[in-house]
């Protein structure tokens, strides 16, 4: 049986841990060990003991405390809290400086914290110091039309400005390089300039106003942004820029570690080791061109791909045109790709696309001379693949790859194309029209319609295996073929608006010519 004394004994050393350690170790410390238990007190233990009679050391009731590593373990978590409350309180501190949508860890926070401390020390007295105001849209677009971007650094080498447009010059953001060494991202070789012109010796031995008025130009190579498994990659820079004092400086010049402790000793208010008193504000521009020198493919501007409806209009064409020929994909969507061409060589590209038409080829190739933006003439390949309904052999569109070819080999195939289809083309009726037209050197857009009609014509006989046309409305061909006056007049190129000498009635009748061969 338990005497009263233990009993009371139990009670009270209850009692004392639950004060100490609280009540959930408490309840552990009241569940009965085992009885070959070892006991061991403190001293520590022992004062804190309310009694100190024999029962109170009796093999039947060991003492339990709290250990030292359980205490260590709730103060580790109790200040970790207090870590993390601190923190989220300089984060919310820094909203001018991140955005909402970054998420940062706590070294960055601590890192961009003392980043505006900084920038407070320097620029405090003269303006203010939030990123997201400095950073405007206006000042963005001077640093684009300066065509680089700009960097402050103390004379130590910790960057605390760097403007957001570093991104599209050497791929860094510039939050991550708020508060970093400088040097990390120089050139070995060029380090000793860099700390040359931010660090010079007469800032050293001491401070002259003179050193405010210098301006100072060199070149370094800065490390671009990549993949850690990337091989360092440097761009040559050039840097254009100048000292300045900061605004809550406490001393004229900068003096050695030493001196700053000693000076500190004797509450003196000196120059901080950091630099932070004197920085280098400068402009930077990258010299490398960090872009493909070919930002297409070598094909691209001598050839491009466009999309016809049967009578000539384009109603697709791609950005390449531009390189080959100088006109835009807007101006020439919706024209007559037959405006274009000397008039010399129209009737022969036409009777080479009708003679597909008719005899169900789906491939032809032609060669003419087509006029620029400028309003000069280039020698063009062109191999047309018509688009047919397998199912119902309709012909609505086909596809053009056109290519720029020099003059001496566009005028041997334009020969022998022409001496191909001599026979379906009579020159004597050609040289004839030839006369009789206005003196400009594409055809007219008059003249142009009623060869158009003829081309969308379907074929005279009805056979099965021949294709169909579906041929666009006249009111569309007229339209395009308008369209397509204003841009060849905008080359410089001017029609005679004089009302035609002979009628085109001929011009047809030698292009029906072709269908009879």
């Amino acid at each position: 049986m338990t005497s009263p004394g233990s009993t009371n004994a139990r009670l009270a050393m209850h009692s004392t841990i639950t004060s100490q350690v609280g009540p959930e170790f408490a309840m552990a410390a009241n569940v009965s060990p085992p009885q070959n238990f070892a006991v061991h007190a403190s001293a520590h233990g022992a004062a804190n003991c309310s009694e100190s009679s024999s029962e109170s050391r009796s093999p039947e009731l060991p003492l339990v405390k709290a250990s030292d590593r359980e205490s260590r373990i709730i103060a580790e978590k109790h200040r970790r809290s207090q870590y993390k409350a601190e923190i989220e309180c300089i984060y919310s501190l820094l909203s001018d400086i991140i955005p909402t949508q970054r998420k940062l860890d706590k070294t960055s926070i601590l890192r961009l914290a003392a980043d505006k401390l900084r920038n407070e020390h320097v620029f405090g007295n003269t303006v203010k110091c939030d990123h997201l105001e400095t950073w405007s849209p206006a000042i963005l677009k001077c640093f684009d039309l300066f065509g680089g971007f700009m960097i402050a650094v103390t004379c130590r080498g910790r960057i605390f400005i760097v403007s957001p447009n570093i991104q599209e010059k050497l791929g860094y953001c510039h939050i991550d390089l708020l508060g970093q060494d400088i040097y990390k991202y120089i050139h070995n070789e060029d380090k000793d300039i860099l700390r040359f012109h931010i660090y010079p010796p007469e800032l050293q031995s001491g401070f002259d106003d003179n050193l405010l008025k210098q301006q100072h130009n060199f070149k370094i190579r800065f490390l671009r942004a990549g993949a850690k498994s990337d091989l360092p990659r440097y761009e040559q820079c050039h840097i254009n820029g100048t000292h300045r004092r900061s605004d809550k400086a406490t001393a004229n010049g900068i003096q050695d570690k030493q001196i700053i402790r000693r000076q500190r000793v004797r509450h003196n208010r000196t120059f901080t080791s950091s630099g932070n008193d004197f920085v280098f504000i400068g402009m930077v521009h990258v010299l490398s061109n960090v872009r493909p020198v070919c930002l297409v493919s070598p094909t691209a501007y001598s050839e491009y791909k466009t999309r016809h409806l049967i009578d000539g209009r384009i109603v697709e064409c791609d950005q390449s045109i531009s390189l080959a020929a100088g006109y835009m994909t807007e101006e020439v969507t919706g024209t007559s790709a037959f405006i274009f061409m000397h008039k010399d060589d129209v009737r022969w590209v036409i009777c080479v696309l009708r003679q597909m038409y008719d005899q169900s080829r789906e491939y032809g190739e032609s060669y003419y001379r087509l006029i620029t933006r400028s309003g000069h003439f280039i020698y063009m390949r062109t191999r047309g693949f018509l688009e047919i309904d397998p199912n119902t052999k309709k012909v609505q569109s086909f596809v053009c790859i056109n290519r720029v070819i020099s003059q001496e080999y566009g005028r041997k195939m334009m020969e022998e194309m022409k001496r191909k289809y001599s026979v379906i083309v009579d020159m004597e009726n050609q040289s004839e029209r030839v006369s009789c037209v206005d003196e400009a050197p594409v055809e007219h857009p008059k003249h142009l319609e009623r060869i158009v009609m003829h081309l969308v014509e379907p074929p005279a006989s009805e056979n099965i295996d021949e294709l169909k046309l579906v041929p666009p409305s006249k009111e569309n061909i007229i339209s395009a073929i308008k369209n397509s006056e204003k841009v060849v007049q905008e080359t410089g190129i001017r029609f005679d608006t004089r009302k035609r000498k002979k009628s085109d009635h001929d011009d047809e009748e030698v292009l029906k010519r072709h269908s009879l061969v």
